[in-house]
């Protein structure tokens, strides 16, 4: 009983929302709703929320209570409407919904009254940012890790690459390496047609497959190589461009 009562007592300041709303923390400790005879009290729950079975009053005869509902869809708002029979009278009452339970403290008085009274959910809303906070963080991470990699260290660049052979439309624009990947820009027009495939080219003059990924336009190879090749197409027709990482020494 100690325990109840300190909760039901323990203070849960409202504060000023919206549209007249008496906004309380949910959780934080009992709310108070004071209404008057011949007025309307409503008590609002959260968009979305909908109430589950009847409200129970403890004094059902000289208290009237009725559910209400505004909005559509997602946003519909159920509502607790209140009206007294008479001033003086205190008693609780339990709001059970699909999300949680609400416990109040009723009291009527003769002319004084909170015509609208609502719910601030600190949790929920910490929960949400957090769930929002890391559904962010997830698409700037994928979207960092299918970008070619905005900074490379300007030391470790090197570009010193030569391209011969094929059609302008399967010739690189650019090739360079970070001294542990190797990126070979392709035109635009790369993104509409047939990607060539890329060989590395050994010393025995045969091409083999390697790591790469196509993002865009632009190939993105997990080694470094002296000789690559460009492929579109197969046999005597097939198109060729090959890239010679050139010799600084």
């Amino acid at each position: 009983m100690q325990v109840s009562q300190e909760w039901g007592s323990q203070p849960n300041p409202p504060a000023a929302g919206p549209d007249g709303r008496v906004v309380y923390s949910y959780g934080a400790g009992m709310p108070t709703a004071v209404c008057a005879p011949l007025r309307v009290c409503i008590i609002e729950l959260e968009a979305g929320e909908k109430i589950v079975g009847e409200p129970q009053i403890g004094d059902s005869v000289r208290w009237n209570v009725a559910p209400a509902v505004y909005g559509e869809g997602p946003q519909a708002t159920s509502l607790i409407v209140l009206k007294p029979q008479s001033p003086a009278l205190d008693t609780n009452m339990l709001i059970t919904t699909d999300r949680r339970a609400y416990y109040l403290h009723l009291i009527s008085k003769a002319t004084d009254y909170i015509s609208r009274i609502a719910f601030a959910y600190p949790d929920e809303e910490e929960h949400r940012w957090q769930q929002q906070f890391l559904a962010q963080r997830i698409t700037a991470e994928k979207k960092e890790a299918e970008e070619l990699p905005a900074i490379i260290a300007v030391e470790k660049m090197n570009f010193d690459y030569r391209v011969t052979g094929g059609n302008a439309h399967m010739r690189p624009q650019l090739v360079f390496d970070d001294g542990a990947k190797t990126y070979i820009k392709m035109p635009p027009a790369i993104q509409h047609m047939e990607a060539p495939v890329l060989l590395v080219i050994g010393t025995d003059g045969k091409g083999t497959m390697t790591n790469y990924r196509v993002q865009q336009e632009t190939y993105i190879v997990d080694r470094l190589f002296d000789h690559a090749r460009l492929v579109l197409g197969a046999g005597k027709k097939a198109e060729k461009v090959d890239i010679s990482r050139e010799d600084k020494g």
